[in-house]
């Protein structure tokens, strides 16, 4: 019996480095000590071996549900914008202690820092949801877009998180009340729920919640373009535009 469940376990790590071999280019070196690095569709991914050692099926699931989501990037982001938004480093990492797993962009080394984690992960995005990326992934089907426009925001546009044009829609759609209370799309066989509008929150993530529905779907009203075009077309006139910059 140790030696089938030992077998079995190696069965299984073989397998799953199979698969992320497949979904993209993976290799270790010392510059991504502690990482494996993949390309996948155009973007670095780093992914923690800690995963790869005892979460090697979440991880290959993952990873391939990540491509999805980068290829559906791919299909719907102007050129230029696109190129910008290959240059940010994608990570995968194990979960924190007494921490919810997510998506979250990297806008300062110092947080990271007083937070103990790597410093390299500056202006990149992590993933630590590697367990319930398949479950995020149906209710928020691409949120990987969202944490990307994030660092568009940041590194591209003038004045990155101070754009005063983002903030100046921001207040306007705060200030009219029509994001105090809207659908959210809790995932299929789930009702929705009538809630305050993360894109309220501020001026980053009503830009980054504007652009999923404005590019693909989002898990609050405006859900689409559709609907961001009737709802609030001040935000889909100004996206438009800024996803065209050089």
């Amino acid at each position: 019996m140790r030696w089938r469940f030992w077998g079995r376990n190696k069965v299984i790590r073989w397998v799953g480095c199979f698969l992320l071999l497949w979904l993209g280019v993976a290799t270790v070196n010392a510059e991504s000590a502690g990482h494996q690095t993949n390309d996948i569709e155009g973007w670095r991914v780093l992914v923690n071996v800690q995963l790869l050692n005892k979460e090697s099926e979440a991880t290959a699931t993952a990873l391939r549900l990540l491509r999805q989501q980068l290829q559906e990037i791919i299909r719907v982001i102007p050129g230029p914008a696109l190129a910008k938004l290959r240059k940010v480093t994608l990570w995968f990492s194990p979960e924190y202690p007494q921490v919810k797993p997510r998506a979250e962009y990297h806008p300062g080394a110092e947080w990271l820092r007083e937070n103990g984690r790597d410093v390299r992960m500056v202006k990149g995005v992590e993933f630590t949801d590697i367990k319930n990326f398949e479950a995020e992934t149906k209710r928020m089907p691409n949120f990987t877009l969202h944490e990307l426009a994030h660092a568009y925001h940041d590194t591209v546009l003038r004045q990155g998180f101070e754009n005063q044009e983002i903030k100046t829609a921001f207040m306007k759609a705060k200030t009219s009340g029509t994001y105090d209370r809207v659908d959210r799309w809790n995932g299929t066989g789930r009702a929705n729920t009538m809630e305050r509008a993360y894109a309220l929150t501020n001026p980053m993530e009503y830009f980054a919640e504007s652009t999923e529905a404005f590019f693909s779907r989002n898990d609050f009203f405006p859900f689409n373009r559709s609907e961001l075009h009737s709802h609030d077309p001040t935000m889909e006139v100004l996206l438009e535009r800024l996803w065209r910059e050089d």
